[in-house]
């Protein structure tokens, strides 16, 4: 079998998890929504240098492509096989290896070798490593701005006794545990697909540091997770230990040394973090978390610095929308549509999920019934997820958004009141009928086609965020204009981040015209009576 052009054996399962075990805030609907931006794809550092982030579900550039290509060949010549998640992170050797194909292809025989011996007596039980767990070592606690997991390592909380008896592969276990957790419900290929990790160094003393242990630690999670770690904040670290700091850092890469956050505060940390996404300790107001699992993980909003807490309406079970199958993600291929290299697989129960969401897949081309999501279970991520109302409960109106406008042609759908017919008022302009340059000003952007680059990654989603009702963009015009600075009043740009539903400090008045409270955070183009809605 050929996936992802490499020959493919079947894989190998790494992670059982109850699914009474799986956090029900696993994945927020908001990483289902997430269109990252240009930099959070391919990331440029201080030096210079640069690393792709997004590997899955996205268009490479021609020079990578040229490389897959040569690495592909060269595999299926020596007669390779690979699992098909090993497959998929091709791309991820060949960034580690700065496109040096023969060193990506060794790289990727050994992770090959490593998963199949790791996990040839079975998978990684939750119940084997409940115990361990409750130390609280390792664990999720929420998610950065851009919707990254964020792992929480404790170093003073490793028992004694694992020193003595030199166990460093219990903490080993504990890891790979946590990443084949986060590869299976925690990311979403093509949006969200790294991780933070915050590393409190408090209490930690040179007896409890190994440089043997952390060298092993590091060959795991840096050789099998190859690209995962978006940023790592260290936090806390003891004098004592800033002495052996240059001995620590010789086992980083270049790339991995520009990752580093030291931090001299952890209140830095609210810059990238919702509040209640951190406990007190590491700059939040979370209370020190006593249950380590299931992971701790909640709700959004996850706008840095918002201090309102999790939204009580948010709904939970969204990791149940994608299969195990399309969270691994697939690589580019040129040969197939756009629309195929950025399909994923929906589970059969995604219609009941996404519709408590308020959402449903909604094809650029047509809508795909209920049954089509249940039977067929296959739609493009440019498909997108198109709103059918915000999530407000009770007798509070609900109201329709536009569907996503996409280029070059475009499609939309006019707002209906909840439960009247929408027959008469449903307004579909095909997109195979209707040109972009046809279409109302306000649905076309030269300044949004600027900020996210070629026209087909132009366009986020018009979508609901959790605590910002979406109103028609008429109406936001008009909101801009009751503000009186018209286009100048809202940051122009994009960061393709969710919605906080308030910024403390912000000089923005409530928009009463379009029923929406907007902040700095909650990046909208309002120009000319353009307004897309940049929440993803």
């Amino acid at each position: 079998v050929i996936v992802n052009g490499f020959q493919c054996i079947p894989e190998l399962e790494a992670i059982s998890c109850a699914d009474s075990n799986v956090a029900p805030f696993s994945l927020p609907i908001e990483a289902l929504e997430f269109t990252p931006p240009p930099d959070l794809v391919v990331s440029p550092f201080e030096n210079g240098d640069k690393e792709r982030r997004i590997h899955c579900n996205v268009e490479l550039q021609a020079y990578e492509q040229e490389k897959l290509a040569m690495m592909q060949r060269e595999a299926n010549a020596q007669g390779l096989k690979f699992y098909p998640s090993v497959s998929a992170m091709a791309t991820r050797f060949l960034n580690s290896a700065r496109m040096d194909v023969k060193k990506a292809l060794k790289s990727m025989q050994a992770t090959q070798e490593w998963r199949k011996n790791y996990f040839r007596g079975g998978p990684i039980t939750d119940s084997s490593v409940f115990e361990d767990m409750k130390h609280g070592i390792v664990y999720f606690t929420g998610r950065d701005r851009d919707l990254r997991p964020a792992m929480v390592v404790r170093g003073r909380r490793i028992p004694y006794q694992w020193y003595r008896e030199k166990r460093v592969d219990r903490l080993i276990r504990l890891l790979v545990f946590c990443m084949e957790y986060m590869l299976r419900y925690l990311v979403v290929p093509g949006r969200v697909e790294n991780l933070c990790v915050i590393v409190d160094m408090k209490g930690v003393g040179l007896s409890q540091v190994s440089v043997s242990a952390l060298n092993e630690i590091h060959r795991v999670m840096t050789h099998h997770f190859s690209g995962r770690v978006y940023r790592f904040y260290v936090a806390n670290v003891p004098h004592a230990l800033s002495m052996i700091a240059g001995m620590v850092k010789s086992l980083l890469t270049d790339r991995q040394k520009q990752k580093i956050v030291m931090l001299r505060d952890t209140k830095e940390l609210r810059e990238n973090f919702a509040l209640h996404h951190l406990e007190e300790d590491l700059g939040g107001t979370r209370p020190a978390i006593k249950r380590f699992f299931p992971f701790p993980l909640l709700a959004g909003p996850f706008e840095g610095g918002c201090d309102t807490g999790p939204d009580a309406a948010a709904v939970a079970g969204v990791h149940r929308v994608l299969t195990a199958t399309s969270v691994v993600g697939h690589l580019w291929d040129p040969s197939k549509s756009r629309k195929d290299n950025v399909a994923m697989e929906y589970s059969p129960q995604a219609k009941d999920i996404l519709e408590r969401c308020r959402l449903v897949p909604c094809s650029p081309t047509s809508t795909p019934t209920v049954e089509g999501a249940a039977t067929n279970n296959s739609f493009s991520t440019e498909d997108e997820l198109k709103p059918q109302g915000d999530q407000r409960h009770g007798d509070e109106q609900r109201r329709d958004v536009p569907a996503r406008c996409e280029l070059p042609r475009y499609k939309t759908e006019a707002s209906t009141e909840e439960g009247t017919s929408s027959s008469a008022d449903q307004v579909e302009l095909e997109r195979e009928s209707t040109p972009l340059e046809d279409a109302p000003a306000h649905l076309r952007s030269t300044e949004l086609d600027r900020a996210l680059g070629p026209p087909e990654d132009a366009w986020a989603s018009v979508c609901r965020s959790p605590r910002v009702e979406a109103a028609e963009v008429e109406a936001l015009a008009a909101a801009a204009a009751a503000v009186g600075a018209g286009a100048g009043a809202l940051a122009p740009g994009s960061s393709g981040r969710p919605c906080c539903p308030s910024d403390a400090g912000s000089s923005m008045a409530p928009h009463a015209t379009a029923d929406v409270e907007m902040g700095p955070a909650c990046r909208r183009i309002v120009q000319g009576g353009r307004t897309p809605c940049l929440v993803a």
